[in-house]
């Protein structure tokens, strides 16, 4: 089974957010609701005329740090692209994926790893991408338009098969 997917800007960052919220996620909606609390307690001291600079500060605090993250998930993706330019001559690389009794990934048909199965922790979907979760903070992405001889859904049975449990 095979599988190529070009790293377009795109690409990429698709897969990046999905990640980031997938790593996330866990806080994602306790901080939601306190968001929401904060904009509470804003709102009836509006209506008080009791604002003060730090009633203001919480409200724009989470704002600016929800920024902060959006400009170094920004800067992430092209400090990529700037490696792929560095390695490959070109931003938009191509990567193929084989999934034999190891994972093997070649990219542009020079550099190769081999990665073992034992190392996905799970897997995520996006609209076009299926990102392989890996041990260390690694992450395999996968286009869905672009498994060669099989197709997406038998893709899904086979690596639900191969992560542990």
């Amino acid at each position: 089974m095979k599988n190529r997917c070009i790293h377009t800007e795109k690409v990429m960052k698709e897969y990046h957010y999905a990640v980031m919220l997938d790593y996330y996620r866990k806080l994602i909606i306790p901080f939601l609701i306190v968001y929401l609390l904060i904009i509470i307690n804003f709102v009836m001291r509006f209506m008080k005329h009791d604002i003060g600079v730090l009633t203001i500060f919480d409200v724009a605090a989470p704002v600016f740090l929800a920024g902060v993250l959006i400009a170094k998930l920004e800067k992430v993706i092209r400090l990529n692209q700037r490696r792929m330019q560095v390695m490959y001559g070109k931003s938009d690389c191509e990567c193929m994926v084989e999934f034999k009794d190891f994972i093997l990934i070649t990219t542009e048909n020079k550099n190769q790893r081999e990665i073992s199965y034992q190392h996905i922790l799970k897997h995520i979907e996006t609209k076009n991408l299926m990102i392989l979760i890996l041990e260390g903070r690694m992450f395999i992405p996968l286009d869905k338009n672009g498994f060669i001889e099989e197709d997406v859904e038998s893709f899904r049975k086979f690596i639900d098969g191969k992560i542990k449990n």
